[in-house]
């Protein structure tokens, strides 16, 4: 009887399920960060800092749940601070565990996504656990596919000030270009990488900037993914159409003659505003990067062979 005792513990504890009933936290071999500690939070209401990609995630950041931009006018609950290690760099940081009014919509997300407050763009305030459904919510807004937009969504109107169009209006002018690729899956590493080369090209010139770039690339992907593509211009003033006009007859990496190649594919799209000179506050261009890559590439670290 004993014998068969230990056997049993023995196979418990290699399939990793002995003392599973202690555990007090989320956490998983694979998982990109673990809890460190975590503190109660009284529902505080908060709601999307800017309209840009920001990911909410599940409780052990391992798969995507839903894009914050596509909740405009959503308040989220904050019910727990949670102090979270990355596995890979072992840095720390803050993440929210956040739901909507309603409690149909939850997960983590990084705090600095977020600022304190009912989101005032809402149009009625719903409190967590309300059985009346969030009307605060977008809920029919997929979390991070491209496929389902409309490519003839007309100009918006945009403010001609270089900072407002970057605080306010630069997520929904992305949103704009994302709408030109049907398919294709929003990324938030190719987000990151393209909002890095946007800052990148006001600070260094063509080489430097390309240097810097391919550092971040591959610091986001532990090496190089094969397949990526990639556009960089500019337009004078914030319109889609002149985009479409670029990618059209701009000679690049991309063939947007037959965007049905890359179903599939992941995309990332990040846009800056400049002004003309450091004496005037009115737009005197808007950068923009675009990049494409498959759904699963290959990684290329730098001790592999070409």
């Amino acid at each position: 009887m004993k014998k068969e005792i230990v056997l049993l513990a023995s196979a418990l504890t290699s399939l990793g399920i002995w003392g599973a009933t202690t555990q007090a936290k989320p956490a998983q071999a694979s998982a990109r960060y673990y809890w460190v500690k975590s503190i109660d939070r009284n529902n505080l209401p908060y709601h999307a800092a800017s309209q840009r990609s920001a990911y909410i995630y599940n409780a052990t950041h391992t798969q995507k749940l839903h894009n914050l931009k596509n909740y405009p006018r959503t308040t989220w609950y904050v019910s727990k601070s949670i102090l979270m290690r990355s596995s890979y760099t072992g840095k720390k940081g803050v993440y929210y565990y956040v739901a909507n009014g309603a409690g149909t919509v939850s997960g983590i997300v990084w705090r600095g996504y977020l600022t304190s407050g009912i989101n005032p763009n809402a149009a009625s305030v719903t409190t967590p656990n309300s059985n009346s459904g969030d009307s605060n919510d977008n809920s029919s807004n997929g979390d991070n596919n491209s496929s389902g937009n409309n490519s003839n969504t007309p100009d918006q109107t945009y403010s001609d000030n270089t900072k407002q169009f970057n605080e306010t209006n630069a997520g929904q002018f992305e949103k704009q270009i994302l709408q030109l690729f049907p398919n294709l899956v929003e990324d938030q590493k190719l987000d990151e990488l393209a909002e890095y080369g946007v800052s990148l090209d006001e600070q260094y010139n063509y080489s430097d900037s390309q240097a810097y770039w391919s550092k971040w690339l591959i610091q986001l992907y532990g090496g190089e993914p094969q397949g990526l593509l990639q556009n960089w211009n500019f337009i004078s003033q914030p319109n889609i159409s002149l985009v479409k006009n670029q990618l059209v007859n701009h000679s690049n990496e991309i063939n947007y003659s037959n965007l049905s190649d890359y179903n599939g594919y992941h995309i990332g799209v990040a846009v800056k505003a400049t002004s003309s000179n450091s004496n005037s506050t009115k737009i005197g261009k808007i950068n923009y990067r675009i990049y494409l890559l498959p759904a699963n590439p290959k990684i290329v670290t730098s001790g592999q062979a070409n």
